[in-house]
């Protein structure tokens, strides 16, 4: 027990809290190195502040603590390299994308206004759409999304189908952080769902309806201008609303470019 610290010790150590330290050791990346049978208490030898420091760094940086782990499992250098460097091109499109954020928030004082929609009704056309159902977060939306569309196009190919129209996302249900979501795409020539989707009739019908030109992440602006607009015309909800993509991310280098008509299907009185 002479070569080990204390908890309270080795926290002043590696300049770390003990709350970190004893989630550290719930979440597995760095165990004590004795527990006291007895009292719980935790002691860790004086070597172990190295990778202590090593975990503090890499979550001051919002490295996923899954990824953490996989970074200290790995005892290969050229290997650990690699996971950081593919970390560090994440990190990097991060910051380009709240630069782009920032610019558009300067943007927007500039002209002495958040957003300027034109929002309208419209009779919409009722639609057969192959669709996906699936939890996400808003967080990871657009992860999600990317591979629910990939494999959307993949089975619409595969039943000799076509798409019928530009994709659509449709929030069900966004309660808190825990969303239910609908990516889906009108089709023609599929007369039965593939495996793992569903094909139904999206039902047409008045709709409030504003198009969006930026990046997806702003889309919770037009979101609240609409159903505020929605409100103040003495319309009612009827039915979740949903985004249609009017151009293709993959074919758009800026997102400042990137179209999107919001639809949301409403009823008088």
């Amino acid at each position: 027990m002479d070569e080990l610290l204390p908890i309270g010790r080795f926290s002043r150590l590696c300049w770390l809290s003990i709350k970190a330290l004893r989630i550290y050791d719930e979440t597995g990346l760095l165990r004590p190195a004795y527990v006291d049978p007895d009292s719980g208490y935790r002691y860790y030898r004086p070597d172990q502040a190295a990778t202590a420091r090593v975990i503090a760094t890499l979550r001051s940086l919002d490295m996923p603590l899954a990824s953490i782990r996989e970074v200290l499992a790995e005892p290969d250098p050229d290997r650990v390299r690699d996971l950081l460097d593919a970390y560090r091109v994440v990190l990097e499109r991060r910051i380009d994308r709240h630069r782009h954020m920032l610019n558009r928030v300067e943007t927007f004082i500039r002209k002495g206004a958040v957003m300027a929609y034109q929002i309208t009704t419209r009779d919409t056309a009722p639609a057969d759409v192959l669709g996906t159902t699936y939890p996400t977060t808003p967080d990871s939306l657009s992860e999600t999304s990317a591979v629910a569309y990939h494999r959307l196009y993949e089975a619409i190919a595969a039943a000799g189908g076509r798409p019928d129209g530009p994709p659509r996302m449709v929030y069900l249900d966004m309660a808190d952080d825990a969303w239910t979501i609908e990516a889906c795409v009108p089709v023609a020539g599929v007369s039965e769902a593939p495996d793992g989707f569903s094909l139904r009739r999206a039902p047409g019908g008045l709709a409030a309806l504003t198009r969006h030109v930026g990046p997806y992440e702003e889309l919770g602006l037009a979101y609240r201008e609409v159903e505020a607009w929605i409100e103040a015309q003495g319309l009612t909800s009827n039915g979740a609303p949903y985004d249609v993509y009017l151009n293709d991310p993959s074919q758009v280098s800026d997102p400042a470019k990137l179209e999107t008509e919001i639809v949301w299907p409403v009823r008088r009185g």
